[in-house]
């Protein structure tokens, strides 16, 4: 007997440890219901994970095999199911993260069989040997995505062990699994892609996939996505998978760099003057800033776990470089908002939004916060969720938008310039 590990990767498809460990011998799934991960998250990515979870057991029960989901600290568990199961070794993709490196080096050490760390299927590797600090450079290094592997037909048949908790969300869920998140890409794909290149700024999100809680859980393969997009070529396919390769160099970036979870990357910003004001973070995180695209973003986000890219960042320019609001805390208090809440991802769109060091040109870039109406071309997506607001012109702001633009250039540009 084997046992399959699974972390991030919710999946019976593209996963390598899983196929492995099949090679060697019947297998039986695990997911262990880390406190150390579980307790830090909100009710909706909690519940979101569970019900993937609850997901993947079906789709081991579909296919005759059998998951077991346990609930302690894994360095506990890991073992205590290998040894219940007389496990001849463990198999898992490997993690970049800080914690999942620890953890996994804990686990190590408490089992009594070989635990295998296989790559996970990225686009590119996160431990690359060279550390890059901009997105450009290391997106050179992707020479192509290799064919994804098939799910297995069928597994073999053992008991199952452990409950799956149900968890009452804050927010509507998606349809969980991989199933729903192989049926959502093939409808990005075949009505999305071929106009992505062109929509995907748009403040509503129209113009995206709309896969990123399903990537952050691993219940779809990137390798999957990206080949799939290849096979239906395009501008729009080229631009998607260079989406994709950011999720890539965030984690490049967290596991070259793992201070960046709370300091900036850039050096130069790290005794920055921020605002520790409660009533403008408030503002800010309830949408009451005055600042139509601001408050329209943050109200969806809090009601749906959903934001655009393209509103994510002008929500946090706004956050660090209009209100001199402290990053890490806002940086924080939005992540626990988002359903896709990836603290890789999460960290390096805030430091390249906040110019703090991921940017290749960080702190001049300051977003016109009335031009980038634009993206939202008719108002309909500014009527949903700020319907107070009939344009983008600004309506008793917290901050003067120009004063708080100077104030911001006037202190990067006192650290950045000799």
């Amino acid at each position: 007997m084997y046992l399959v590990w699974h972390r991030a990767d919710l999946r019976l498809h593209d996963h390598p440890a899983l196929l492995e460990a099949l090679k060697r011998g019947p297998v039986v799934g695990l997911v262990v219901l880390d406190p150390n991960n579980l307790l830090k998250a909100s009710p909706r990515r909690r519940a979101w994970f569970l019900e993937n979870v609850r997901a993947l057991r079906e789709a081991y029960r579909r296919r005759g095999g059998a998951l077991w989901v346990l609930e302690g600290l894994p360095w506990e568990k890991v073992p205590e199911a290998a040894q219940a199961l007389r496990a001849r070794a463990v198999y898992a993709l490997k993690s970049y993260t800080p914690y999942g490196r620890h953890r996994d080096e804990r686990v190590r050490e408490a089992l009594g069989v070989p635990l295998h760390l296989l790559p996970a299927p990225h686009l590119l590797p996160p431990d690359l040997p060279r550390a890059y600090r901009v997105y450009t450079p290391f997106a050179r290094q992707f020479r192509g995505v290799d064919p994804p592997q098939e799910a297995p037909a069928t597994l073999p048949p053992a008991p199952e062990e452990g409950e799956i908790p149900r968890e009452a969300p804050d927010a509507p869920l998606p349809e969980p699994g991989e199933e729903a998140a192989l049926r959502r890409l093939e409808g990005f794909l075949e009505e999305g892609l071929a106009r992505y290149a062109e929509a995907r700024d748009l403040l509503d999100g129209s113009g995206g996939s709309r896969l990123s809680p399903y990537f952050t859980l691993g219940v779809l393969s990137p390798r999957k996505a990206a080949w799939e997009a290849f096979r239906r070529g395009g501008e729009g396919a080229r631009k998607w998978v260079s989406e994709l390769l950011w999720r890539d160099f965030s984690y490049h970036l967290l596991y070259h760099f793992p201070g960046m979870r709370e300091a900036p990357l850039d050096p130069r910003f790290r005794d920055f003057p921020w605002t520790e004001d409660e009533d403008l973070f408030q503002a800010w995180y309830r949408g009451r800033t005055g600042v139509p695209l601001v408050d329209a973003a943050m109200r969806e986000l809090h009601a749906t776990g959903f934001l655009s890219n393209r509103a994510r960042m002008c929500a946090a320019q706004f956050a660090v470089k209009y209100l001199l609001l402290p990053w890490r805390r806002a940086e924080a208090a939005f992540k626990d908002l988002l359903l896709d809440g990836d603290t890789a991802q999460n960290l390096q769109g805030w430091q390249w939004a906040g110019g703090l060091g991921v940017d290749a040109a960080p702190y001049f870039r300051v977003f016109n916060l009335v031009l980038q109406g634009k993206h939202d071309p008719k108002g309909a997506w500014l009527k949903r969720w700020a319907p107070e607001y009939s344009s983008y012109e600004p309506q008793n702001p917290v901050v003067d938008l120009e004063a708080a633009r100077r104030r911001y250039l006037a202190l990067a540009e006192s650290r950045v310039k000799p």
